[in-house]
């Protein structure tokens, strides 16, 4: 039930009031000593303003008589009221301090936060006792092999068209010892090569070496199976087994995963 109010000006002249004086920003009941609003925290309006509303019911000497409240009082507490109510929670800007937890001596997992999986692996992380080579590495690499392999063809179809004297797109049987001869420097470099020190000669120029994930040395049969089973499937996808090494955990791509080998810095 709302209760009346009226203008302390208006009882003052009609006679004494029994009044309580109440916080006119969140209607707490205030003492008549108190500066600030126990609830709100508030301090009181200044006397140029308006003050504290006072709500009670009047006893006056003439019964008969009664005051004419003003309209205007009600409203403005019922204002106030409802701005006090919808004042939003004070946001603090300052950021939070991360909490950064350390592992056990022990070894021990319990408690730990694991932290949050990225999309890709970083360049030149660690797996075991190797340095990872990163993916610019590994197709700076791949580069420098298609480039021998380019300039091989230009010399070999030249080498040709010389002894047959005549151009090897006329003739099916020069083009196919052309192909015959690029297939064998394939075989020289990514398995005669690859499969004696780990290394082709893009990854030679560059410093990076295929090794076997479980540690045990790299040879011609890995080499086999790594470049002339896994290279043809990574190329008839798209190259999408390529791309492969840019999200996976340890930068394998399906020739990788295949012969289980990854790419390192050094051995």
């Amino acid at each position: 039930m709302r209760r009346r109010q009226f203008d302390p000006s208006a009882a003052a002249i009609t006679g004494p009031l029994a009044m309580t004086k109440y916080c006119p920003y969140c209607g707490k009941e205030l003492n008549d000593r108190s500066k600030f609003c126990p609830q709100c925290g508030k301090a009181k309006p200044a006397r140029n303003r308006q003050p504290a509303v006072a709500v009670g019911e009047p006893h006056y000497q003439d019964p008969g008589v009664q005051p004419q409240l003003p309209r205007t009082a009600p409203l403005r507490s019922m204002e106030r009221a409802s701005s006090a109510d919808r004042v939003s929670p004070v946001v603090d800007p300052r950021p939070r301090p991360k909490t950064v937890v350390s592992r056990p001596a022990n070894g021990s997992t319990a408690g730990i936060r694991s932290a949050p999986r990225r999309y890709a692996p970083p360049t030149h992380a660690l797996i075991g006792a190797f340095e990872q080579a990163g993916f610019g590495l590994r197709y700076g690499a791949w580069m420098f092999d298609f480039l021998i392999m380019l300039i091989a063809i230009m010399v070999f179809t030249f080498v040709v068209t010389a002894v047959s004297h005549r151009s090897v797109v006329g003739s099916n049987r020069d083009l196919l010892i052309v192909a015959l001869l690029t297939a064998l420097l394939f075989v020289l470099n990514f398995v005669a090569l690859a499969g004696s020190n780990g290394q082709s000669a893009g990854m030679r120029i560059l410093g990076i070496y295929i090794v076997r994930v479980d540690g045990r040395p790299f040879t011609m049969k890995d080499a086999v199976l790594r470049h002339l089973v896994g290279y043809p499937l990574s190329m008839l996808s798209f190259f999408i087994g390529f791309l492969w090494v840019l999200w996976d955990p340890r930068q394998q791509g399906w020739h990788d995963k295949i012969a289980r080998t990854i790419v390192v810095m050094s051995k």
